[in-house]
């Protein structure tokens, strides 16, 4: 067989401006750099191509250009669903059709798909469960990160990997910061359905309100940014600042040193669990849900009854389910079953 220019092909919901992916894509290339696969190897789909080749050091072409994307996968031996939930139907049916699409067309150009640290579900329709389990039984290796996944697998008689979401596996940076008087919590709230909104608002301000430090608003993507501005503008939420947090020099600032953590989105409570910051949930995910009972974290359901000044008595310290040295053991040889030791794809294509 005549030798590809890439190792692999690597997708998921990158160049979005959503952290949480970005972390997904760093630990991905990072597993296979641990596996002999170097970024020149590597060719991502996103949706902003030139900022993804720019931020990580590697070819990228757009994920929307039928193709580039036929290009790369003809070029590549693998594709690679490099971590998220992909395969969901929450809104609609369009992200479980691009990538049912996107195994298909590399099953006809050659490059053989697999899975890492994906989440599957919710799937509300018939058409979202055949699509599922039509691209993920293509996958020779299927990794899925929580429970619920993991169940959504055996409905759709798939053989699944149980294992954690792939940013467990990222070494994070430490930033020394002097102490702030009273510390500082971080909150973070996502857009969702009007009455949702209300809600988990309803849950988090009158923690703001009762610790007794600086409440920073740490957004994850530019709508969390824009939902946690106009809260402040409001009046509706106290927060002292609001930080769009964009790669690991501003995930270092904001949680080194952190006195307490309060959110919505998943990679929000991991980085706080990787950081070992006491946590608490607003659960509006399955996923999130998942999460938090696996690093023991409590999902805040109901208003807190009055914390005591000067303290905020809802967060617990997360333990990781397992250490990262075992995590990276489990997936780098995931990848190494899959691509071989010397990171070439191992069995015909």
């Amino acid at each position: 067989m005549k030798k590809r220019r890439y190792r692999v092909a690597l997708a998921g919901y990158y160049g979005f401006g959503n952290l949480g992916d970005e972390l997904l894509l760093r630990a991905s290339l990072e597993c296979l750099e641990r596996c002999g696969v170097d970024r020149e190897a590597v060719v991502v789909l996103s949706n902003a191509p030139e900022e993804t080749a720019r931020d990580f050091s590697v070819a990228a072409v757009s994920r929307w250009s039928l193709v580039e994307v036929r290009r790369a996968l003809a070029s590549s031996e693998t594709l690679l669903l490099g971590g998220g939930g992909l395969f969901q139907d929450s809104t609609s049916l369009r992200s479980c059709l691009w990538y049912w699409g996107l195994v298909r067309l590399a099953r006809l150009c050659g490059a053989r798909p697999w899975a890492l640290g994906q989440s599957i579900g919710p799937l509300r329709s018939r058409a979202a469960w055949r699509l599922a389990r039509g691209a993920l039984s293509s996958c020779g290796v299927l990794h899925v990160r929580d429970e619920p996944s993991m169940q959504w697998a055996e409905r759709l008689g798939l053989r699944a990997i149980r294992g954690e979401d792939l940013a467990l596996t990222l070494t994070m940076p430490v930033k020394d910061v002097s102490e702030a008087a009273g510390g500082k919590l971080l909150l973070n709230l996502r857009p969702v359905s009007e009455e949702e909104t209300a809600r988990f608002l309803a849950l988090a301000a009158p923690c703001a309100s009762a610790f007794n430090g600086e409440v920073i608003g740490a957004a994850l993507s530019g709508e969390d940014k824009a939902l946690l501005e106009q809260m402040q503008r409001e009046r509706r939420l106290r927060l002292s600042r609001v930080v769009l947090v964009r790669g690991m020099e501003d995930i270092a600032s904001l949680w080194s040193g952190a006195s307490a953590a309060l959110g919505m989105r998943l990679h929000f409570a991991v980085i706080s669990s990787l950081y070992k910051v006491p946590l608490a949930v607003l659960p509006y995910d399955p996923k999130v849900a998942a999460f938090a009972g696996r690093v023991g974290a409590p999902c805040l359901t109901a208003p807190l009854n009055g914390p005591s000044s000067g303290s905020w008595t809802a967060a617990c310290r997360p333990r990781l389910p397992r250490s990262q040295q075992v995590l990276r053991a489990e997936v780098d040889g995931l990848c190494r079953s899959m691509l071989g030791e010397d990171g070439r794809a191992v069995g015909p294509v």
